[in-house]
């Protein structure tokens, strides 16, 4: 289904994928991210979320957090980044990325929160008063105060396995009475995700989970019962420029795009008449054969969550050959392996592939969780394409050598690559 996407609306990135690859400008087991189709992207959902008076935190762990990618995200009208972890805060400051928003889906460990206040994100998002206590705390010693999201659940809302976290609907008011009295912390808001859905078998339409209202209930409550000034309504999960304005109306004030922004939620890949384009492929090559199946270098890259996730009837494939053309003739079928290491990926039938043709596998991913590279390209839409360095699994731009880059030569690349992109 991404493959047949891929193709309608980016063909391009796909020709020159497979020649940066056989040209030796793209190693093989990387993530190709289209820096032309983020900023069209970027462009697009910045202009609604304006309309709308929405505030935008670029999620950029899809991305593996590149400091490339997100530049032109933000070049383009996006507002701020989201971090989810600590590891992405530092990365993202690593060059000057403004961070917005931190704590949510991981909470700050208590030796890095001086850390994080130095960036001076918008908002921290907290599970419980203890780690409101301790951002007080810090934050008292850099006398500074600190604007605080609360993540507030009910039994019947909806998680993934692992992302569970927050206050209760039958205790958030006692707590946050509590985190009121405590100094140098502000309460602005609340948040929870997922707030959207996809219903793959139904409907075949986006629609809220239980988040929403408990969110925007949380928010009215905090309002009328402790009188508390609610600035933000969070409300990241499945957004696009389509879906801003249901955002908007359910009560949201802050939206965070991830996937929308690379063109390849759910709904971006079953409709074809989303605004956003895909802006990203795994290329790697074929490593050798077995049994039958051609097996490509994997290098971390696939992710296991796609079958859970996404439509388990979706047909998966790639595009496999050594230029273009036999390439884009030449679709083998994906055959999902159970491996405790992703090192490869099985195509069959393997009779059509030969060692060394580049695999380009358009793929749903969550780069920043594979050991694949990073390789953000320009100029792919006007055939004049560039490829702006290799980042390895770290975000650590690597020279020819596999040596690092020092961060203030790639902050002057970013600086050069935002002068191809006039706004």
């Amino acid at each position: 289904m991404l493959l047949e996407r891929v193709l309608e609306k980016n063909p391009a990135m796909v020709e020159v994928a497979v020649r940066l690859h056989q040209a030796g400008e793209v190693p093989a087991g990387s993530w190709l991210f289209d820096l032309d189709a983020i900023a069209h992207n970027a462009t697009r959902i910045a202009a609604e979320a304006r309309r709308l008076k929405l505030r935008t935190y670029v999620m950029t762990k899809q991305v593996g957090r590149n400091p490339m990618a997100t530049a032109v995200a933000l070049h383009h009208g996006l507002d701020k980044t989201v971090a989810v972890d600590i590891q992405c805060a530092r990365l993202l400051h690593r060059y000057r990325i403004p961070v917005g928003h931190i704590g949510h889906l991981n909470q700050i460990p208590l030796h890095d929160i001086p850390v994080a206040l130095a960036m001076r994100p918008e908002v921290i998002t907290v599970y419980s008063v203890e780690n409101a206590r301790r951002i007080s705390a810090a934050a008292g010693e850099m006398k500074r105060n600190q604007d605080l999201l609360m993540q507030i659940y009910a039994p019947e809302d909806i998680y993934f396995p692992g992302q569970e976290g927050g206050f209760r609907t039958t205790e958030f008011i006692d707590a946050a009475r509590e985190i009121q009295a405590l100094p140098n912390v502000t309460i602005a808001g609340v948040t929870s995700f997922p707030v959207l859905n996809y219903d793959f078998t139904g409907t075949r339409e986006v629609a809220f989970n239980p988040n929403m209202q408990t969110i925007t209930q949380a928010a009215a409550r905090l309002r009328d019962e402790l009188g508390i000034d609610i600035t933000q309504i969070n409300a990241p999960g499945n957004t696009s420029r389509a879906t801003l304005a249901m955002l908007r109306e359910g009560g949201a004030t802050h939206v965070e795009p991830g996937h929308g922004l690379f063109g390849t939620t759910p709904p971006q890949i079953v409709e074809p008449d989303h605004v956003e384009i895909p802006a990203y492929v795994f290329v790697t090559e074929v490593s050798h054969h077995y049994e039958g199946k051609a097996y490509g270098i994997a290098n971390g890259g696939l992710w296991a969550m796609q079958g859970k996730f996404l439509d388990p009837d979706w047909r998966v494939g790639a595009m496999v050959g050594s230029d273009p053309d036999s390439a884009m003739a030449n679709r083998m079928d994906y055959e999902h392996l159970d491996q405790i290491i992703d090192y490869h990926i099985p195509l069959h039938p393997g009779h059509r592939a030969k060692i060394g043709d580049t695999v380009v596998f358009p793929t749903y991913t969550q780069a920043h969780m594979t050991r694949a590279q990073i390789v953000p390209v320009s100029g792919i839409s006007s055939g004049s394409p560039r490829v702006w360095g290799v980042f390895d699994q770290a975000t650590t731009m690597m020279d020819r050598d596999w040596n690092p880059v020092q961060p203030g030569e790639v902050m002057r690349l970013i600086d050069e690559l935002l002068e191809e992109y006039p706004t």
